[in-house]
């Protein structure tokens, strides 16, 4: 219960909440996305690179737009492929995590010093409220967050009631990459590096945090609050295992059963036929 601690604990929640800001809508609308860790990972190292080049502001750019690029690959691939969302994301993950790779010859970069106060005090909580604050217009006061419920509480009947469901798909899950893009911004302003590996588990940690909030993953229902305080519990409980000196294994083991406890509680079962 240190002060130290707790602004540890914040930066690391802010990371993970900004992924699921965009990964709400994602699940709310009734799908998955698998792959936001790799592409916080590409869109931070995309960032880099491109910053040290050609200036941190169309570095910046450049990272959001990787970002929001893998999210319309996931969306496309989803509403006009009719590929399942797990599927296609599966294989974004792969995809995105090895263009990293490829992009950066497995080294890491040295973040655009102009973009370190992004992962810094007060920075970091700015960028944070930013998120924040877009995804609570865009889900409360507009027609994209109505319609994503409408697609999650029932595709066929918000198609029959006039709502563009393959539009929007696209467009939620384009909403989630830019999210995602963000997020590895962020991180790799805050480590002062941009690491082939850093987005590496991050979906697991956005997925418990969505679910513990108690946005079922059959969708339909859920709120950004929810999203924020299910960041916070994970980060707290992560923080608290470290401190209490639990290995790393024995961590991803208790994050696991917690994905699985979540799910558990949360699922509405009577959206759900026989379960394979």
């Amino acid at each position: 219960m240190t002060i130290d601690n707790w602004l540890t604990l914040i930066q690391q929640a802010t990371v993970v909440a900004i992924i699921g800001f965009g990964l709400s809508f994602v699940i709310i609308a009734g799908s998955i996305d698998l792959s936001v860790g790799a592409v916080a990972g590409l869109a931070g190292m995309v960032t880099a690179g491109v910053g040290l080049s050609h200036g941190p502001l169309i570095g910046l750019l450049a990272g959001l737009a990787a970002g929001c690029t893998c999210g319309l690959f996931n969306g496309l691939l989803l509403a006009h492929l009719k590929i399942p969302s797990f599927i296609v994301t599966l294989g974004t993950l792969s995809i995105a995590g090895g263009i990293t790779l490829v992009y950066s010859h497995s080294q890491s970069k040295v973040a655009p010093e102009t973009l370190l106060s992004l992962g810094t005090q007060p920075g970091i909580y700015l960028v944070l409220a930013a998120a924040f604050l877009v995804a609570m217009v865009l889900f409360n006061f507009t027609t994209f967050g109505r319609y994503t419920r409408a697609i999650g509480g029932d595709e066929r009947v918000a198609a029959l009631s006039g709502v563009p469901v393959r539009r929007m798909k696209v467009f939620i899950f384009v909403f989630g990459g830019l999210m995602s893009g963000l997020a590895g911004i962020v991180l790799s302003a805050r480590l002062g590096v941009a690491d082939p590996q850093a987005g590496s588990g991050f979906e697991l940690t956005a997925i418990s945090a969505v679910v513990v909030g108690g946005i079922p993953l059959t969708g339909g229902i859920g709120n950004i609050w929810n999203t924020v305080i299910g960041a916070v519990l994970i980060q707290v409980l992560a923080n608290g295992l470290v401190i209490l000196g639990v290995t790393a294994e024995v961590q991803q083991i208790i994050q696991g059963a917690i994905i699985i406890a979540a799910v558990l509680v949360a699922l509405d079962r009577r959206k759900v036929g026989a379960i394979k």
